[in-house]
């Protein structure tokens, strides 16, 4: 007689503030024999209310939300679940960002561009109880590794940015431009005025005349 035994499957819970990234990524998973989607939030609060209220194996998350960040989320999750694998899905590859999260001991680090093939490289590596970081994450450690004191580079999105708050584009302008959210962009601002050490939006203009980004 064959008996048929229950496989038991991981407990993913994703967190995303996008309703649309939140249903693809959980289609993406559905026709997984190993895992299933237990839950979704798409808010911190949401999101912790279900950490403190359910049991899960592996926490897919943003870092940016509207009102709590990924990072918060993460320390909840661990002071909850120390085993709980947590793989950070996100359009951030600040070097400042990547040093935070993985100094908050995350399993992996994958960039919403590559989301598909990696997401699923790195359910199967984090299972397994190893690190995976996408091919864009590694090289920011790389570097890190090699040149640590180096100051962080703008990204082309910084970049951008800056030249249209050079144009005097107000952060709605930006954010409808970019077709990024309202606080996607205040999180880019205070990354540049970091990296380029001004403290005010003149020093900044200032900064893009002399850079040539104005």
């Amino acid at each position: 007689m064959v008996t048929n035994l229950a496989v038991n499957k991981s407990r993913i819970l994703l967190v995303d503030d996008h309703r649309i990234l939140l249903e693809g990524t959980a289609s993406l998973l559905s026709g997984l024999e190993d895992y299933e989607v237990a839950a979704m939030a798409s808010s911190g609060k949401e999101a912790m209310a279900l950490l403190k209220s359910q049991d899960f194996d592996i926490l897919v998350t943003d870092y940016e939300l509207p009102d709590f960040s990924g990072l918060d989320i993460i320390r909840v999750a661990h002071s909850i679940n120390p085993d709980i694998r947590v793989i950070v899905l996100s359009m951030h590859d600040d070097p400042s960002v990547v040093r935070e999260l993985l100094q908050a001991n995350i399993d992996s680090f994958v960039l919403k561009n590559d989301a598909h093939s990696s997401l699923l490289r790195a359910l199967e590596k984090v299972s397994a109880g190893k690190k995976y970081f996408s091919d864009e994450i590694s090289e920011i450690l790389v570097r890190q590794l090699n040149s640590p004191e180096e100051k962080s580079e703008l990204s082309p999105r910084e970049t951008e940015i800056i030249k249209l708050i050079v144009r005097d584009f107000s952060t709605k302008q930006i954010a409808e431009v970019l077709f990024i959210s309202e606080k996607t962009v205040d999180t880019h601002r205070k990354n540049i005025l970091r990296k380029t050490g001004c403290s005010s939006l003149v020093s900044l203009v200032n900064y893009a005349h002399a850079h040539h980004l104005a």
